[in-house]
Formats: C-alpha cells, sequence, structure tokens
C-alpha cells in the first residue's frame, strides 16, 4: 500500500557549544540564512487520481514563502520534469544555506528502497518502479552533494498503492530511512504502517505540519511533536508519527516573536493578580462589562486554528489578548459596542470580524485566512 507519509530530514554542519549558555541563533541554524524550497505536487494519475496533493503542495508552497524561502513549485510533474527539476535544484543549493524539499503524491517502497511516482509512471510489474519513479536517494544525493548548510526533506506520499495487484510482494507503506549525522528524519507514522489522508482540504499530516511550521519560535523537534500529538488526537491513536534523529543543531520554521510586544502585554496585568483572575473577577462585574464588553476568558471551539482559551482585555475601543491565553497567536483589534474587528497575529495574520450576543455570554463571527480564503466560522463562549 501507498501511504499519506512525511519525512523531513535536517542535516546540519554546525559544532555548538553549551546550548543552556547560548542564544537561539548560536545554539543551532542560523536564522538568516538563505532558504530555498523545492515543492512537488502530484495528483493526476491515470490509476488512482489524488483529492488533496495539489492543495497540500500549493498551500505548503504559500506557507514557506511566508516563511521566508524563495519556492520553486511543480504541479502534476512528469518523470523527466521531476528529475531535472531536482537536479536544478541541487545545483542551487551549492550557493549554501537551507534547502527544503516536499513532496505529496504516490509513493512506494521496492526493494527497501522508497519511489516518488510521477503522473506518467506506467507501472506493469515491480521491477517497473525503479525504471518509471524517482528515487527518493536522488534527491537526498543531490542535498548531500550541495555540501549546504541545512536540508529538510518532506515527503507525503499516501493512499493504498494503486499497482499491488502487479507486485509480488505485499509491503506497506514507505521504508525505514536513518538519519545521518546531524539530521533528523521524521514519519508520518511508523515504517510501514498506513497513514489515513483525512477529509479536509489538506492531508492530516500537512494540515497539522503547515499549522505547527507557523508557530513562532519552534524548534523542529517541538513543531513535529505538536504534530504527533495532533495526528494522534485526530486518528484516536491509530497513527503514531515516528522518526530518527542524530540532530546536531537547532532549526527553526519561524525563528520570530511575536508581533504584540510584551511591554504592552504586562501593562494590562493587575501586580497583584494573575491575568485569569482578574479577568474572572471582571466579568462578575456587571458594570465593567457593560463599558468593557469584551474582557474576559473567552473558551473558543468549533476551527483548529482559533481553538482555545482567549484572554481577552479592552481598554476603551482597544482589545488585545493577555499572555494567559493558549493560543499560539496573539489577538489585536478595535471593539465598537457588540462588534469587534481584528486580526489574529503571528508570522500570519488572519482577519476576524466577532458580534456578541444579547446577553455578552458568546460571539459568533468569521473569519480571512493567510491564503485568503474566508467565510471561516467562529465561535466562543465566555467561561464564568
Amino acid at each position: 500500500m501507498i501511504l499519506r507519509k512525511f519525512t523531513v530530514l535536517i542535516s546540519s554542519l554546525l559544532f555548538l557549544c553549551s546550548s543552556a549558555a547560548l542564544s537561539a541563533e548560536d545554539r543551532g541554524i542560523k536564522l538568516h540564512a538563505e532558504r530555498l524550497a523545492l515543492v512537488i505536487g502530484n495528483s493526476a494519475y491515470q490509476t488512482a487520481p489524488l483529492k488533496n496533493s495539489l492543495n497540500d503542495a500549493e498551500d505548503m508552497a504559500a506557507t514557506l514563502k511566508n516563511l521566508g524561502f524563495k519556492v520553486i513549485l511543480k504541479k502534476n510533474a512528469d518523470q523527466r520534469t521531476m528529475e531535472d527539476t531536482i537536479r536544478y535544484f541541487g545545483k542551487q543549493l551549492r550557493n549554501g544555506g537551507i534547502g527544503l524539499f516536499y513532496f505529496a503524491g504516490h509513493g512506494v517502497q521496492v526493494g527497501g528502497r522508497n519511489y516518488l511516482m510521477p503522473i506518467d509512471a506506467r507501472i506493469e510489474s515491480e521491477s517497473d518502479v525503479r525504471y518509471e519513479a524517482v528515487d527518493a536517494g536522488r534527491v537526498l544525493g543531490k542535498m548531500e552533494d550541495a555540501e549546504n548548510q541545512l536540508n529538510i526533506v518532506i515527503l507525503d506520499a499516501c493512499r493504498n498503492n494503486p499497482y499491488a495487484r502487479a507486485f509480488r510482494s505485499d509491503q506497506s507503506g514507505l521504508a525505514r530511512m536513518d538519519a545521518p549525522t546531524g539530521s533528523l528524519i521524521a514519519y508520518a507514522t511508523g515504517p510501514g504502517e498506513v497513514a489515513a489522508d483525512g477529509p479536509e482540504r489538506n492531508g492530516i499530516f500537512t494540515k497539522y505540519l503547515i499549522q505547527h511550521m507557523m508557530t513562532p519560535n519552534l524548534s523542529i523537534e517541538q513543531a513535529l511533536k505538536r504534530v504527533r500529538i495532533d495526528v494522534a488526537r485526530q486518528t484516536s491513536g491509530r497513527q503514531i508519527p515516528w522518526e530518527s534523529s542524530s540532530l546536531m543543531g537547532d532549526f527553526y520554521f519561524n525563528p520570530e516573536k511575536s508581533t504584540i510586544s510584551t511591554e504592552k502585554v504586562e501593562k494590562l496585568k493587575i501586580p497583584s493578580e494573575s491575568a485569569s483572575e482578574t479577568q474572572v473577577a471582571s466579568i462578575s462585574d456587571d458594570n465593567t462589562r457593560s463599558i468593557e464588553p469584551w474582557t474576559g476568558i473567552w473558551k473558543v471551539e468549533g476551527n483548529r486554528i482559533y481553538n482555545g482559551t482567549w484572554v481577552l482585555k479592552q481598554n476603551g475601543n482597544t482589545v488585545v489578548s493577555t499572555s494567559d491565553s493558549t493560543t499560539w497567536f496573539d489577538i489585536v483589534g478595535r471593539a465598537d459596542g457588540n462588534s469587534f474587528k481584528g486580526k489574529a497575529k503571528s508570522q500570519y495574520h488572519y482577519q476576524f470580524q466577532l458580534k456578541l450576543s444579547s446577553d455578552g455570554l458568546s460571539f459568533e463571527g468569521t473569519a480571512t485566512d493567510y491564503l485568503g480564503r474566508t467565510g471561516i466560522a467562529l465561535k466562543g463562549r465566555r467561561k464564568e
């Protein structure tokens, strides 16, 4: 079977001192190194076309651009296009910096090797794969030849093997690849195990990977741990991402700090009380609620991007979130009575418009994400 996999390979040539004594930049990869990505999404297969692969590739390309990568995007690529583009990508990496390769499409393992399927692959027997497909080792080889600073490979190869009847073996998924020194290889699930694709715009792995890549100041290990938790929760434990690591440095997809200054947040706190205690007190005061209706603790559910506890403080018409919020972004906006128009700010700006209920205990609204998708439903309820 062909599985929905992702493989992340990070190869670092840095020597590090004690991480406890050094800054984030000194502990790992230089934060402002040149970043180059090759993204390939294949869906238009004659045998078993795919639904989400192009969405995954397009959304990953947009995310990487926002994270400072120069992106080469190829969609529905044939074998010649894939091989030529990988060769060109490898040459560009010789200039140094960080390289990232992402593939969404069909992938198979044959003889312990992993192959990425172009849309023009003609597979009549297992032996055809090595001639009709692209060996994943070709990508790793070109990256190693470049001797650049750091490399990341993400393989999101999906679904059941459409050529299974023509294969002699019954091996599932992708084969295990051990991490070379100074690298990390992460799998969406254990080697040879089946991974679900998911009913949404993106596959389960790419969905959560994009989300946590955007989170500020997460190392790659922290991001993958959050992906593992979310994938395991959504699949009820049927998929547990797995990884092999010999990483020698820290890499951050999004090393930037929050766009809301700490100074502004601190000014909202009352020194003698925690933010949560202060908000609980304030929402029990009807007079305060009438003057500052958005001040309080809000439980937001129904959309994975915004889910969490929002602790908001209103000062005049200005509304911001405090550090006690459990979201991965900061909220800032302007209130006009029971209406609130604002942004959820991290590396990206998500815009939203909210409307309080007449009793002031809940709100509803819509949001627009960083890709320009509109009409995302938002709901929140005040926590008493």
